[in-house]
């Protein structure tokens, strides 16, 4: 074979192998599904994140939704994005695999049904250090009126609607108020929290976590995160405050102006697997709306309270809902004024 030839067929193999691009969470999606995934479909999947859903809004709102081919969405923006024309409807029959999610997740925000496919839920709650801390964190006013040992000790979640969805829960409110006087109210308690805060962003999960260093020792975070860190130190725990904690759940949603729409549901019929699905839960230690997947998981994964929490906690527990314009701007401003204040 001479090398003309040979630098050809590379070429042509090169050209062959189609990109998935993503936007997602980091520390997401098992890379080993990812690399049994490429080898299957013949296909490279490069990943861009984001560090909260609010940064998320903004940096696709700069570029229209464009340059991507699947984007993690919470449920709450799913039709938002749709009526901006930012994502695709699912073709459910190219994704059979979706029998196996469970119906109620299929249901539970406006435009699922037609854009999203659920991927995992949670909670947000309390991580902290039980060998640092005074006591134990039972209530959102452990973190928002913290002892003075915490004074620099503490990081907050940067995105401003979920930041005053817990600093209503903490006073007994509804995470989706929208009555001004709470919302000055929840202002006033995350002004006073200030001084207390190291920085309002999302801890990292790898070994420099300040929660693992030491330099953090009180954060909001979400249920699985702080699993994986407790495989590192097991002196991290996690509290769902008496008051609820802020329940989630993220859906993968197909770009309208992605250039590889078939690959893109060849990737969600492949996640839903039951094998693929349980190895990704696992993985994350997160729920799997994977009926199929969760029957696969061991006993000690289904009842840990931290991934399934009690029926109870549930209901005191709240989706992020869709506010009327001048709340939204409200909880913007808030949020604002302490991420400009602190930096």
């Amino acid at each position: 074979m001479s090398v003309c030839t040979l630098l050809f067929l590379v070429s042509l193999s090169a050209s062959a192998t189609q990109t998935l691009k993503i936007f997602t969470w980091s520390e997401y999606i098992d890379p080993e599904v990812v690399i049994e995934f490429e080898h299957e479909f013949d296909a490279k999947v490069v990943f861009h994140y984001f560090e909260s859903d609010q940064l998320r809004d903004e940096q696709l709102a700069a570029v229209a939704g464009r340059g991507y081919d699947l984007l993690m969405v919470n449920g709450t923006q799913v039709a938002r994005y749709g009526k901006r024309g930012w994502l695709e409807p699912i073709d459910w029959n190219s994704v059979p695999n979706a029998v196996h999610l469970e119906k109620d997740w299929m249901t539970a925000f406006d435009g699922v049904e037609t854009y999203a496919m659920p991927y995992f839920w949670g909670t947000m709650g309390i991580a902290y250090r039980k060998d640092l801390v005074p006591r134990e964190f039972n209530s959102w006013m452990d973190l928002l009126q913290p002892d003075e040992a915490l004074r620099g000790k503490i990081i907050m979640v940067s995105d401003s609607r979920e930041l005053v969805g817990i600093a209503l829960k903490a006073m007994g409110h509804s995470a989706n108020s929208g009555s001004h006087a709470q919302l000055n109210k929840a202002r006033e308690l995350l002004v006073r929290q200030r001084p207390y805060i190291d920085q309002y962003a999302y801890p990292t999960l790898d070994e420099e976590s300040p929660l693992l260093t030491g330099e953090v020792w009180a954060a909001s975070m979400y249920s699985g995160d702080v699993l994986m860190l407790q495989d590192l130190n097991e002196n991290i725990t996690y509290s769902l405050p008496n008051e609820g904690g802020l329940l989630w759940i993220d859906y993968f949603t197909i770009a309208q102006t992605s250039e590889n729409k078939m690959l893109a549901h060849q990737f969600l019929d492949f996640i839903n697997r039951p094998k693929i699905a349980a190895r990704l839960a696992e993985w994350v230690f997160y729920a799997s709306p994977n009926l199929a997947a969760t029957a696969l998981l061991p006993e000690e994964y289904n009842s840990n309270p931290v991934i399934y929490p009690s029926a109870e906690m549930t209901k005191k527990s709240e989706f992020i809902r869709s506010l009327p314009p001048r709340a939204r701007k409200k909880v913007n401003t808030i949020g604002a004024e302490l991420f400009r204040d602190l930096y």
